[in-house]
């Protein structure tokens, strides 16, 4: 089961998927950050002694992305006993995921719930959004920004898996055009940045640099180097969401337990726990996930359930607290104290399920 993050800086959100163990990495390349007193030569050393190649650093980060023909948990073992290293660890690799049911704004639930269009009466925002797209959907390409695609290392973020389509739609596909859903946030744009390949996996590394990436736009546990990038970008004034997961059960999952992360559960139409959502009180607030109609790949709308299809409800919330020239601070305060208390709240979440004209309102 993977879990979904969205992080949004000034005028920018992005989303990424994570899973909630770490046992998958790629064989042969591990993340190593040394500490900021090495110098260069020495550094130099280590890998040269180790028969190690650097085939990417991160200067945000301070991290190298090494590649090695040994035994990986050997040559980990052996960096993590220098004193010259801070951390050392696989470079994981994540998985988008998410709960499929079947395929305009009758159809859909979740902004009525949330009251959206009454505060869209009081302010929109000009935000903008996300991971790779169809660049074509009709409902979406008005919308679109030049943007990278972190896992071919080139311009075109086209999604060909279909979750980040999905994603995009819930926060911003166009509205009052006649055609399709309506957004979340109806004057948003989208900045599509792709980490994941078209079977769902991404590795730490490109994940990580996208983090960066969107927060220098102004847009798991034991996995430092992810704590670290969502630590930069919170420092930088982004808000962070994730997905608390799709185990319906009480367990704490990462990133969505870190400090700088607000945790969102998933309910329905009649405001119950999705069946499907983690819960607990390390959970913040709760959003609709529950069967979400939104754009789909191959210029289609389908219906999907997620703790995933919580999550954009809630950046498209901080978006229009954003363009009210709230701070991360104050937005993560402001949707807390005006989440609606429904039942559940104080067990399955701590402060409710969202409400966007509350939220808008409150000075």
């Amino acid at each position: 089961m993977y879990y979904h993050t969205v992080i949004l800086y000034k005028k920018y959100i992005i989303t990424f998927f994570f899973p909630k163990s770490t046992t998958d990495f790629e064989p042969n390349q591990m993340i190593v950050k040394f500490d900021k007193n090495v110098c260069k030569e020495r550094v130099e050393e280590i890998h040269r002694k180790n028969k190690c190649t650097v085939l990417e650093e991160n200067n945000d980060l301070g991290f190298h992305l090494v590649y090695t023909k040994k035994n990986i948990q050997k040559i980990i073992n052996i960096y993590n006993e220098l004193d010259e290293v801070e951390y050392v660890e696989p470079n994981y690799i994540f998985k988008a995921s998410y709960v499929p049911n079947d395929s305009f704004y009758p159809f859909q639930y979740s902004p009525r719930k949330v009251q959206a269009p009454l505060a869209w009466d009081f302010t929109k925002s000009n935000s903008r959004v996300d991971t790779g797209v169809q660049l074509n959907h009709p409902d979406l390409i008005s919308k679109l920004l030049p943007s990278y695609n972190f896992v071919d290392g080139n311009t075109n973020p086209s999604d060909g898996n279909g979750h980040g389509t999905h994603m995009a739609g819930i926060v911003a596909a166009a509205t009052n055009n006649s055609l399709g859903i309506a957004g979340m946030d109806p004057l948003a744009s989208i900045l599509p940045v792709r980490t994941l390949d078209n079977a769902g996996n991404g590795t730490l590394t490109n994940i990580a640099n996208a983090i960066v990436y969107a927060a220098d736009q102004g847009a798991l546990q034991g996995a430092v180097t992810l704590e670290n990038a969502i630590n930069y970008a919170w420092n930088k004034g982004a808000f962070i969401v994730a997905a608390a997961g799709n185990d319906g059960a009480n367990i704490i999952t990462y990133p969505a337990f870190y400090d700088n992360v607000i945790a969102v559960a998933s309910t329905d139409q009649n405001d119950q726990k999705s069946s499907f959502s983690n819960y607990g009180t390390w959970v913040e607030v709760a959003a609709p996930g529950t069967n979400i109609l939104s754009t789909y790949i191959g210029s289609y709308y389908a219906y999907l359930s997620g703790t995933s299809m919580a999550c954009p409800h809630v950046v498209r919330l901080a978006a229009l607290l954003a363009a009210q020239g709230k701070n991360n601070i104050q937005i993560r305060e402001n949707i807390q104290t005006t989440a609606d208390p429904i039942l559940g709240t104080g067990s399955y979440w701590t402060y409710g399920r969202i409400n966007a004209n509350r939220a808008v309102r409150q000075s």
